[in-house]
């Protein structure tokens, strides 16, 4: 009986303390500040650490990097400016060795000066086997980074402080996307008392960007502060953003129609009656907005098998561009639920640098065409079609299944959980078709992340970002000259790929990117979508 009473008032105690978080909720954000409400919590807030969508969206807002995303709408807030660096790096005849010079005038929430060392700090954090860093990845060509990450070494011999504020990188071979990933929120600077720890720094974190994050009280609030010493360039309107976490994204939605909360995580089935009761727009005026993610909807073919593969390395071309011809873009992005995508077909999406749409695929199915390119090219017209159970995904590969039915094609659809850790993955592994949906982004913002599912450079026994298995010595070697490019010749070089390798090898099937909807309450002005990081918090104003 003591326990049944018990359990009742910690049941009732629990009933009181979300009443009391509702009741909280349920007033109008302070003056000068944004609130922004999420259903789940940050991964981290630690720069070194954070990798998940909504903490880069914050760390946008908090960090100075050396390079950095304007503040601004696609196509603009895409491309690459210096931030702390003074200008673009001294680049070294063979490509390999880049020094920057910084600008003296950035300082972090604590007053301190951003120097170079900063910035090696972001660097040796990122690279140190105790912090298991996911940026490490992104430096381990820099020369010393994977001895200094194998504790074969103490220091990065690669990365140089030459004096206050000049910087060398030296890199083990050409590579001319450094500056976009010295852009991810790993490498801003920062102070250099931040300790190396698994688990994160805890809050105040001291940062040189327009805000600074000042407190993180796990599944219940994040709050980013002004940072007053900041002297930058960039906009910071608001003197407080605030991120509630752990509200159902029902309550979620109903506070942003009344004022209560600015923005946050609301129910899929929203999206129709929000576009039918304010519009869809893209920036401000409005409430409600859609703009394109680099989120790439696709259909991998495996050119190690029989169906799609051989007898020359671009693999069956004519069933593969069969397939581009049959299937129903616009009915399979509809399985996202409204405006949850747009149809595409090719490699780049709208919000990368380079993108440019060459319509080289139908919307809605050619059957006359593909059924002529499928013609004695089916082989044994069965293969094995692998898809992820979550929904969307098996909608989605059940309108695939049937489609390609209509030329000839009977696949066995086979469903597995967790994208991420598909047997797929391992090279031999014994499907013909997969569906992926935003693996060809890898988080970096450069045309060149859109080519890792295409390039042969990539394929290895296990954790294959290539599942096509694709690889053709021509479009392998014009991948690797324009990795090493830079500026504009790099974009075109990628805008030039992207046409030739769907037209002429086609090793994928896209069928649409995924959009970001967001609802704003009325209180909101000055919102544009960052085609970046999505939201930009130091653009926002509020209205008191």
């Amino acid at each position: 009986m003591q326990k049944t009473l018990s359990l009742i008032a910690l049941i009732a105690g629990c009933g009181l303390l979300t009443a009391s978080a509702l009741g909280s909720m349920s007033q109008a954000p302070p003056p000068n500040t944004f609130r922004w409400s999420l259903a789940v919590d940050v991964d981290h807030v630690d720069p070194a650490l954070a990798y998940y969508a909504p903490s880069w969206a914050l760390s946008y807002a908090t960090g100075a990097k050396l390079f950095n995303y304007p503040d601004a709408p696609a196509p603009g807030g895409s491309r690459l400016v210096p931030e702390v660096a003074a200008g673009v790096p001294r680049v070294s005849r063979d490509g390999r060795t880049y020094t920057f010079h910084l600008k003296k005038t950035y300082r972090f929430s604590d007053g301190q000066p951003v120097t170079a060392r900063n910035f090696t700090r972001a660097l040796y954090r990122a690279a140190h086997p105790r912090m298991s860093s996911p940026g490490y990845e992104f430096i381990s060509d820099v020369v010393g980074a994977r001895a200094f990450n194998r504790r074969q070494t103490r220091s990065l011999t690669g990365v140089r402080v030459l004096d206050a504020h000049t910087l060398r990188i030296q890199l083990k071979k050409p590579r001319g996307d450094l500056l976009a990933r010295l852009a991810m929120p790993f490498f801003a600077a920062v102070p250099m008392y931040l300790e190396v720890t698994p688990d994160g720094v805890r809050p105040p974190i001291s940062s040189a960007g327009p805000y600074y994050i000042l407190e993180w009280t796990q599944n219940r609030r994040v709050i980013l502060q002004r940072n007053r010493f900041y002297r930058g360039p960039r906009p910071h309107r608001v003197r407080r953003i605030q991120v509630d976490v752990g509200l159902p994204i029902e309550t979620i939605k109903l506070n942003i129609d009344r004022g209560a909360t600015d923005a946050g995580d609301i129910p899929p089935a929203a999206h129709a009656e929000l576009g039918r009761r304010h519009g869809v727009r893209r920036r401000s005026p409005g409430r409600y907005f859609v703009n394109p993610t680099n989120r790439l909807v696709y259909l991998a073919f495996n050119h190690d098998r029989g169906l799609f593969g051989g007898p020359t390395p671009r693999g069956n071309v004519a069933l593969k561009r069969a397939i581009n011809l049959a299937i129903d873009r616009r009915y399979l992005m509809l399985q996202f639920g409204a405006q949850g995508g747009t149809v595409s077909d090719q490699l780049l999406t709208p919000a990368m640098p380079g993108f440019r749409d060459w319509k080289l695929y139908p919307r809605r199915p050619e059957l006359t065409r593909a059924r002529r390119l499928a013609a004695g090219n089916l082989r044994n017209a069965k293969g094995a079609f692998y898809c992820d159970n979550r929904a969307p995904e098996p909608a989605v590969c059940q309108g695939v299944h049937g489609q390609l039915r209509n030329i000839g094609l009977d696949m066995d659809v086979r469903f597995f959980p967790a994208a991420y850790t598909w047997p797929p993955r391992r090279r031999g592994e014994q499907f013909d078709m997969m569906i992926l949906v935003g693996l060809i982004n890898t988080g970096l913002s450069d045309p060149s992340a859109s080519f890792d599912g295409a390039d042969g450079a990539t394929i290895q026994p296990r954790d294959n970002v290539n599942l096509s298995f694709f690889s053709d010595p021509t479009f392998n070697r014009r991948i690797r000259l324009a990795r090493r490019l830079h500026g504009d010749r790099r974009y075109a070089a990628f805008t030039a790929l992207d046409r030739d390798l769907m037209s002429t090898a086609a090793p994928i099937a896209p069928i649409g990117y995924l959009n970001d909807r967001h609802y704003i309450s009325a209180r909101v002005g000055c919102y544009f979508h960052h085609p970046v990081y999505g939201w930009d918090f130091p653009s926002i104003c509020v209205r008191r």
